[in-house]
């Protein structure tokens, strides 16, 4: 049965009122759950440029890219809820071969949105360069062998071991949530999905400043945990429900940052940053888009699929306390519309970066 929601008018972007009623969702169930907050979960007017709906005549794909063709990598003998966990505190996703393997390929999948850059920030010959919750590692390969004379660091609560490590760039097992204290100042500070894990954005914001050499950027590079659509056809299906309950889960498990990103840029000017610039891109569910979107959809819709059951099993039985036969159960039925051309869902997506004033200390 399909479910509709009542459309009212919202401003651009959740209200922190809203926000806070929306992470403290907590119902297990569509008839205790009440509507209204799917809708106010939803950013308005986020138009993503050339975002369009393909006709059907754009069959375009990356295939000289191995990773737009080459899928991600299944241990479907063991069940979601026994895959192997870091630290279950800080991060309640799983760290084995086919997490690792999907997590590359949403390095490609970001790269490409990206226009192919790994970064937006208007420097040019950066010393020092730090990656913050570095996963797999490979944007920090890739930025070290774009930037010999620089030196990378990338850091994780496990050391990542890329088949190939450039001699400018190093790893470390750390937390990013500590202190960090490093004697060199960064020209360029990299954040790209840490908001999976619990911690104070703000708290980092402020790090980070403290980390900087004067001129040097912060950059951000986040998802907005409830996806959107061009045309309304995503609206009440299991799909959607499904993004809700993982922010509700999350919340219940610390983690309040699934949809707080629209405050990043306000919060980077507080932390002292000037020139911040917001860029908006997206990430289709699958295909359905045309032009340059239909590769990001196409490796997209893997991606997806595979973090379905890596990211929210976790939200769904630890979050919220689910059986892992329900999770399971929805996460099927969530993955079938996933394919689903005809559901012209998409993630919005923020690079968010701004400059440390040059007269800073």
């Amino acid at each position: 049965m399909k479910h509709f929601y009542i459309h009212t008018p919202r401003p651009l972007f959740p209200s922190h009122d809203r926000l806070g009623e929306i992470q403290k969702m907590t119902c297990s169930t569509r008839s205790e759950r009440p509507e209204p907050p799917v809708q106010s979960a939803k950013l308005s007017h986020f138009n993503p440029p050339g975002l369009e709906i393909d006709d059907g005549n754009d069959k375009r794909i990356d295939a000289e890219n191995s990773f737009m063709v080459k899928p991600i990598e299944k241990e479907p003998a063991i069940r979601e809820v026994d895959r192997p966990l870091r630290d279950g505190e800080k991060y309640y996703l799983p760290t084995d071969k086919a997490e690792l393997s999907r997590l590359d390929h949403q390095h490609v999948v970001w790269t490409k949105a990206l226009d192919g850059d790994l970064f937006k920030a208007p420097i040019s010959e950066p010393k020092h360069v730090f990656d913050v919750g570095t996963g797999t590692g490979i944007w920090a390969v890739d930025f070290a062998k774009a930037f010999p004379d620089a030196q990378v660091l990338g850091i994780d609560l496990s050391e990542p071991r890329p088949p190939e490590v450039p001699p400018n760039c190093k790893f470390e097992e750390r937390d990013f949530t500590g202190h960090w204290g490093y004697p060199q100042k960064f020209d360029l500070i990299h954040c790209r999905m840490i908001f999976s894990a619990p911690h104070n954005p703000q708290t980092l914001m402020q790090q980070a400043y403290s980390s900087l050499a004067p001129g040097g950027y912060l950059e951000y590079h986040e998802m907005y945990a409830m996806p959107m659509d061009v045309d309304g056809t995503l609206s009440g299906t299991i799909l959607e429900q499904l993004f809700v309950d993982g922010i509700a889960g999350a919340a219940r498990l610390g983690n309040h940052n699934m949809i707080a990103l629209p405050r990043y840029k306000r919060w980077m000017v507080d932390a002292g940053f000037e020139d911040v610039v917001e860029i908006h891109r997206a990430l289709p569910f699958n295909g359905w888009a045309k032009g340059s979107y239909k590769a990001v959809g196409e490796v997209m819709q893997g991606n997806i699929e595979a973090g379905l059951g890596s990211v929210y099993t976790g939200l769904l039985t630890r979050g919220l306390g689910w059986s892992p036969e329900k999770a399971d159960e929805v996460i099927r039925k969530a993955r079938e519309q996933v394919r689903d051309s005809r559901i012209h869902a998409y993630f919005p997506i923020f690079v968010v970066y701004g400059r440390k004033p040059l007269n800073a200390t």
